[in-house]
């Protein structure tokens, strides 16, 4: 080990990844980067507890991504959707354990693709149908 005084010293202390000295709410120490001089991430850093309110209160996370995917995805899987991106934040926060997360998600995917057999086979039916009417007039 160096001498604290060794100029290698600071550089290896740099060098080092910092992690939040906070604790996440199921009892693990956090292990997200140190954001500036205070010891904690943005989660826990009890200094920028009035920036968490404003952001949370501002819409929170890709809100406009949200809203984008709301256009675009069938009502019907939109509750699926939220779910999803709020297990997103709470996997990130140390809230829902990474496991259940993932099997969230096969289960989503496994919903969505029979969401999309069933909406293929009501076009096919569709087509179909129209073709049977041109054929008979």
């Amino acid at each position: 080990m160096l001498p604290e005084h060794h100029p290698l010293a600071s550089e290896a202390s740099r060098s080092i990844s910092k992690h939040c000295a906070g604790t996440r709410k199921d009892g693990a120490p956090c292990t997200a980067p140190v954001m500036g001089t205070g010891g904690y991430c943005f989660a826990h850093d009890p200094e920028r507890a009035t920036q968490r309110r404003e952001a949370r209160a501002h819409g929170g996370r890709n809100r406009a991504t949200r809203a984008r995917l709301d256009r675009l995805v069938p009502a019907t899987l939109r509750p699926m959707i939220g779910s999803l991106l709020d297990a997103l934040d709470e996997v990130h926060g140390g809230d829902l354990d990474p496991k259940r997360a993932s099997a969230m998600a096969a289960l989503a995917g496994a919903i969505t693709r029979a969401y999309g057999v069933g909406v293929l086979e009501e076009r096919i039916q569709a087509l179909e149908s129209a073709q049977e009417v041109e054929r008979g007039a």
